[in-house]
């Protein structure tokens, strides 16, 4: 409400409203003649482009049946009737556009007249003359004069129409045109006069503010200087309340002044009382440097070091008079390493004793702070090193989360209060962070070194089994070849006349004989694996071809159990340098693993090739793999239990060989299965172009790390 009794604000907002009234004229003006322009263009487009748009939709379809009908006539084909009849499908439809845009009088009239035209074109002359063709007669040439004729009146309609449609669209745009130059005009005059109001009272205002502000100004000056100003000019507006204002200031100045002068004395006395604040600041400052050295200090990971001296700075820092540090030794028992004094001397940390407040403090894993503030004479406290008349006692315990490992003793005979007290505790807290990683890493470094030990102990020892395993392999293959050798001997002599039964012991003798024979190559090839010995042999292999011939070995186990075994891979060749005959091993243990672990359903292996690797997969509907036992899929001389609580035959050492053999062909399995849903299995190998195999082998990719998966060990 204050503003609405200024006589500045009704002065400029007069002056404002005599501009908007102009402009508001000219925007009134400017939108009319935009709505017109808006009328005009619109017609433009809704009627009279739209209407010759239309006369030249029309003028096509009547050029479409015309020629659709004269090829028909000169041909017979009668695909020339294809637009034909697509014309007469259009033409009703543009008809009624043309028929709707079109207004009363001419244009409405010629649209008719055109449409009554065109069907009696079609009825009377186009039909017949096609319907005659068909029937193989000759059209009667009268009829075809009367098309022509029929015709080019049409077109003559049609031609009149667009003609005048067009007219009509560049009569009103003209129009259009010279009216939105006029408005434009229009507006710029009204522009201009709006400018020069604008102006004029702009510039009337403005030399009446600025000589009121000059002389506003050098009162200012005056006051500024504390001396008494002029008579300034009387104004009903705020330039005049300014005015009067800075007359009473310039008086309340002058008073203070002399007010002020009288306070200077009282404020060199506080300038005194800055001082002695300064020097605390400065004593503060100090502090808080040597802390921040004493927390460069407690970087270290020597015990010892940070024992000595982390305890000396802390004792020093805190105005204590003896401070003592516990830790747990190699036994797990607690005992002093540090003492020291407040002068820097380092106590016999021996005459220390650890129980009491250091044991209590530690196993609590809380920090106890305890000072005498009642009454004199103090009493004498049991510390775990002696009895002393002192005034606090800090016990922090060297701690982190639940594991307690020492504890920190400072005691004095001053009682910190204030800032002192938050450095003393903040202080022991960071010391005793310090020491507990300090002594976490000793344990560490001495946890890692029996750990390096024990390691090449291992690996002695591993290596020691796969010498074992590779020469019992050895030691028994060939008495079990003999075996094997006299069993084939007597089944195909023909000397020898055994019984049913006999010849039955014999066969099952070779069988068990060759499942055992398989089992100690398994376990020597593995033995040669993890020796590092894997012996491979590049050459040009077809994938595809290999494939097939794997699952082709294989077939006979999947028709005992009646599981359907198929391969899916493309019919041109997929060739790669690698060992085939370890990539026929590899395949013939997964096709034997998945066949095993099925008890319907199919086994489907599936080659796959790209321009960087081969995927050589085997999907069956078995019993599939709990997710639980992924780190045990490769392991050696190992065999998961099944769902369903049955147990089958094997080493265990089947899949752990294939994945053996990958890796040294450069390649990888990789595993997918869901308990109950079956298993993949996917030998994935480099793909390389056939070249000379010294070109190859140093080319092989180093083997990627194992991928996770589901599958019991065969």
């Amino acid at each position: 409400m204050r503003i609405l009794k200024s006589a500045l604000f009704w002065r400029i907002l007069l002056s404002s409203l005599l501009v908007v009234a102009v402009l508001g004229v000219g925007l009134y003006r400017a939108s009319a003649a935009h709505e017109e322009l808006e009328k005009q263009f619109e017609r433009l487009v809704q009627h009279d482009l739209k209407l010759a748009d239309d006369g030249e939709q029309l003028l096509r379809l009547m050029a479409d049946l015309e020629t659709g009908k004269r090829g028909y006539l000169l041909t017979g084909d009668r695909s020339f009737l294809a637009p034909y009849d697509q014309a007469r499908k259009d033409l009703e439809g543009v008809l009624t556009e043309a028929q709707a845009v079109a207004e009363n009088g001419m244009e409405d009239e010629r649209v008719a007249a055109f449409g009554r035209m065109v069907r009696e074109w079609i009825e009377r002359v186009s039909e017949p003359q096609i319907r005659a063709r068909e029937a193989g007669q000759v059209p009667d040439p009268a009829v075809g004069g009367e098309g022509k004729a029929r015709t080019d009146d049409m077109r003559g309609i049609l031609s009149d129409l667009r003609k005048h449609a067009l007219d009509e669209a560049n009569s009103r745009e003209q129009a259009a045109f010279d009216s939105a130059s006029a408005s434009q005009r229009a507006t710029r005059t009204v522009l201009l006069v709006a400018i020069i109001i604008a102006l004029v009272s702009g510039a009337w205002i403005a030399r009446d503010i600025a000589g009121t502000t000059g002389q506003l100004e050098e009162a200012l000056a005056a006051t500024g200087r504390l001396e008494s100003i002029a008579a300034l000019p009387l104004r009903r507006d705020e330039l005049g309340a300014v005015a009067q204002s800075l007359a009473k200031m310039n008086t309340l100045l002058l008073e203070k002044d002399a007010k002020l002068r009288a306070t200077l004395a009282e404020r060199e006395r506080t300038l005194a009382e800055l001082t002695r604040a300064n020097a605390d600041l400065a004593l503060r400052d100090e502090r808080a440097r040597a802390y921040a050295e004493f927390v460069r200090e407690l970087k270290a990971l020597d015990v010892g070091a940070l024992a000595s001296g982390g305890l000396q700075t802390l004792v020093r820092l805190a105005d204590a008079q003896v401070g003592a540090i516990y830790l747990l030794d190699d036994a797990n028992r607690l005992v002093p390493i540090r003492a020291s004094a407040s002068d820097g001397r380092a106590l016999d940390h021996r005459v220390f004793g650890a129980d009491g407040l250091p044991k209590s403090v530690m196993e609590r894993r809380e920090p106890v702070f305890l000072r005498d503030t009642v009454s004199e004479p103090l009493p004498s406290l049991d510390l775990g090193i002696g009895t002393a008349p002192l005034r606090w006692v800090l016990a922090q315990p060297v701690a982190l989360g639940s594991e307690g490992v020492g504890a920190i003793l400072l005691a004095g005979i001053h009682s910190p209060a204030g800032e002192a007290a938050h450095f003393l505790f903040d202080a022991t807290r960071q010391l005793a962070v310090a020491l507990h990683n300090a002594w976490t890493h000793d344990r560490l470094r001495d946890k890692s070194a029996a750990l390096a030990e024990q390691g090449d102990r291992l690996t002695r020892a591993n290596k020691v089994k796969t010498e074992f395993l590779a020469s019992m392999s050895h030691e028994l293959r060939t008495p079990l070849s003999a075996i094997l050798g006299f069993a084939d001997l007597l089944l195909t002599s023909p000397k020898e006349e055994f019984s049913v039964r006999a010849r039955e012991s014999l066969e099952r003798i070779r069988r068990n004989g060759e499942h055992l024979l398989g089992m100690i190559s398994d376990v020597l090839d593995l033995a040669k694996a993890e020796a590092g010995r894997v012996d491979v042999r590049l050459a040009p292999v077809d994938v595809s071809l290999l494939a097939r011939a794997c699952a082709a070995e294989v077939e006979s186990l999947g028709l005992r159990k009646e599981i359907r075994l198929a391969v899916e891979a493309d019919d041109s060749p997929i060739e790669t340098m690698t060992d085939a005959q370890r990539v026929r091993q590899i395949l013939l243990n997964l096709l034997s693993n998945a066949i095993k672990f099925t008890d319907h359903g199919e086994v489907v292996l599936t080659v796959r090739g790209a321009p960087n690797e081969v995927r050589l997969s085997v999907r069956d509907t078995g019993i599939g793999i709990p997710a639980h036992a992924v780190k045990e899929l490769f392991q050696d001389f190992h065999q998961l239990e099944a769902g369903d609580g049955r147990r089958y035959d094997g080493t265990g050492v089947g899949l752990a060989l294939s994945r053996r053999l990958a890796r040294a062909l450069g390649g990888e399995i990789e595993v997918r299965s869901y308990e109950g849903q079956g298993s993949t299995f996917t030998l994935v190998l480099p793909r390389i172009a056939t070249r000379p195999v010294a070109e190859i082998t140093a080319a092989l990719p180093v083997p990627p790390p194992m991928a996770l998966g589901n599958r019991a060990s065969s």
